[in-house]
């Protein structure tokens, strides 16, 4: 259990003004170790937003020390809800080093533990279909990816059963102060109360992917009707039936096991500071003014919102940012199954597209995993605008930097089906 003490300080919202006030529903790290023949491979799943290089490192470190398996296999990553506590300072307040450190140690003891309690197992897939919880942010008619994947693996002591898809876990907004793992803590309790096994989630690319909010009404904090957790409770359990119901129709995909990683560095955007502060000045005089004569509704609303992206540019260049930064792409292959993790927020095109791309009957592409690029849009999202493009510490990367991560995947996975081929 990962759950941090009240007032910590939550990550996701910037318009959140305070730190935890209790607890809805427990935080978890979940491990899956997998060994055939020489080869091991650790799958960490933590309850939290994100995670950043430096912590996945310490945490393979540790993994390495207690169990053996090296860092390059070894895949860290993150539901991305936003009921969890700070572990990188974004838009929120800058996280607990002493917290960081327990939470580092809990986590590498969950593969410690699953390491010790290895046990024979055989795999299988299933697929689904779930369209009415994720819907495209950025557009009505904007691309989604309503695919449910199951991977069970199916011993003695029960099964464990791995649910992936592409949705951001905010169906609770920043007005709430509970930690929680939002939908995916309703959709993982009810797979394990029908399997009678273990249960986890890897969230899928879906940087543009949510519940059906308005992004522009989050980022100020403005009341949004159903951001409850009876929603999240009922999406939850939507997604968990549908689940369910691909795990019994899963087929198996035994084989060889292989694991890849590859380092890749990405170009990164910049912006002058003094261009920056400019900006934001101007910005701010504008709300002011609007303000000061009485103006409200969506004029003062978008104004405000400019100026949440003037300040969040500025933030990024007092960082002074070099012109790219290292990344890395991680796959494991089981046979027909591959599992990819990409290290920041990609769009559903992109999973799809790296799916496609991909010659293993089933794919999963990982997001939040290994990393913390923030937003990695396609290049056609950065002539289109939005939230997720706009100049920041949590979207930083120049239009290229997408393709790059997509190549080295493609060719990672392209490894793998040689590897694991008969």
């Amino acid at each position: 259990m990962i759950t941090p003490p009240p007032g910590t300080g939550l990550a996701g919202f910037a318009a959140r003004a305070d730190g935890a006030r209790g607890v809805h529903d427990d935080l978890y790290a979940r491990a899956l170790v997998l060994e055939e023949g020489d080869q091991r491979f650790a799958l960490i799943l933590c309850d939290l937003c994100e995670l950043d290089a430096p912590f996945v490192a310490r945490v393979r470190q540790r993994v390495e020390e207690t169990t053996g398996i090296p860092p390059a296999s070894v895949m860290v990553a993150a539901t991305h809800t936003h009921g969890a506590p700070a572990t990188v300072a974004l838009c929120c307040v800058p996280p607990d080093p002493r917290w960081l450190e327990t939470l580092e140690h809990r986590t590498a003891g969950t593969v410690a533990e699953a390491h010790r309690t290895l046990a024979p197992a055989s795999a299988a897939v299933g697929r689904g279909r779930e369209a009415s919880v994720g819907r495209n942010r950025r557009r009505p008619d904007g691309p989604v990816d309503p695919t449910v994947t199951v991977v069970r693996f199916d011993r003695t002591a029960g099964p464990a059963s791995l649910v992936h898809y592409a949705c951001h876990p905010t169906v609770l907004g920043p007005d709430n102060l509970l930690v929680s793992r939002d939908y995916v803590g309703f959709t993982v309790d009810a797979v394990e109360r029908v399997t009678g096994g273990w249960g986890g989630f890897a969230n899928g690319a879906c940087g543009d992917i949510n519940v059906g909010h308005s992004t522009g009404q989050t980022v100020l904090g403005l009341p949004t009707p159903g951001r409850t957790f009876e929603r999240a409770e009922a999406l939850g359990l939507r997604l968990a039936g549908e689940a369910i119901r691909a795990s019994r129709d899963a087929k198996p995909v035994g084989g060889k096991m292989a694991c890849r990683r590859r380092a890749v560095t990405v170009p990164l955007r910049s912006v002058h500071e003094a261009q920056a502060r400019s900006q934001v000045l101007a910005q701010r005089q504008k709300v002011e003014a609007l303000a000061a004569a009485g103006t409200t509704g969506d004029v003062l609303a978008e104004a405000r919102l400019e100026l949440f992206y003037a300040e969040a540019a500025l933030q990024w260049a007092e960082q002074h940012p070099g012109p790219s930064e290292a990344t890395e792409v991680q796959a494991v292959a089981v046979g027909d199954l591959a599992m990819i993790a990409l290290p920041g927020e990609f769009f559903a095109e992109s999973g799809q597209r790296l799916r496609e791309r991909s010659q293993f009957p089933f794919t999963l592409v990982i997001g939040y995993a290994n990393g913390c690029l923030g937003y990695v849009p396609p290049a056609s999202a950065f002539e289109e605008g939005g939230y997720e493009t706009r100049l920041s510490p949590w979207s930083r990367v120049a239009p290229g930097a997408e393709a790059a991560i997509l190549e080295a995947a493609a060719g990672i996975l392209a490894e793998l089906r040689d590897a694991t081929s008969p």
